[in-house]
């Protein structure tokens, strides 16, 4: 093919994901109303068997290796604490949970730093079968991404994608929600 020119090729994979992991999680109720939620999460997730060998409109065929690298839009380790108190038909609450490093491409050249999410509330029992509710999302407005681009899954050279502008999804701002 002429030098610069790029072909796209679909081919059916099939692979599997591994992960070892470990998970604590304590709800400790404390005297006078008050709880408090922890959790803990520590994992390695992996790709397994994730080979494949594509040949091009030109005969040549590569070998593309991704097994061992970690699994795209899995985090590593994961924190999370959550306060809470109670009092009569009152319930105020807090959750700061931090999210590790995930990885964008299966080459594991590019990825999201981790990041910290934070949530709150007040609950109010009107009976037993209604609430209302004032819950606060994205408290401290922090700015991210999570997911994946498809297009960038073979890049090893991230050069490219520096102070490229992308869509994706990302984490909410700060939201005020009102619920029954």
């Amino acid at each position: 093919l002429p030098e610069g020119y790029m072909e796209t090729k679909s081919i059916a994979l099939n692979y599997g994901i591994e992960s070892l992991g470990w998970t604590t999680d304590a709800y400790v109720n404390l005297p006078g109303g008050f709880d408090i939620h922890l959790n803990f999460l520590i994992r390695e997730p992996k790709y397994r068997a994730f080979v494949f060998r594509p040949t091009f409109s030109d005969g040549v065929t590569e070998e593309y290796n991704f097994s061992g690298n970690n699994v795209t839009g899995l985090h590593k380790v994961e924190f999370t604490i959550e306060p809470s108190y109670s009092f009569k038909s009152w319930r105020f609450w807090l959750t700061a949970r931090y999210v590790g490093k995930q990885f964008i491409n299966t080459t594991n050249t590019l990825f999201f730093n981790g990041r910290w999410e934070t949530f709150g509330g007040i609950n109010y029992k009107l009976s037993k079968n209604f609430r209302l509710k004032l819950n606060a999302i994205n408290i401290l407005n922090q700015k991210g991404a999570s997911g994946n681009i498809g297009s960038a899954d073979l890049v090893t050279d991230t050069a490219e994608y520096k102070n490229y502008l992308m869509a994706g999804k990302f984490i909410r701002p700060f939201t005020v929600e009102l619920g029954v």
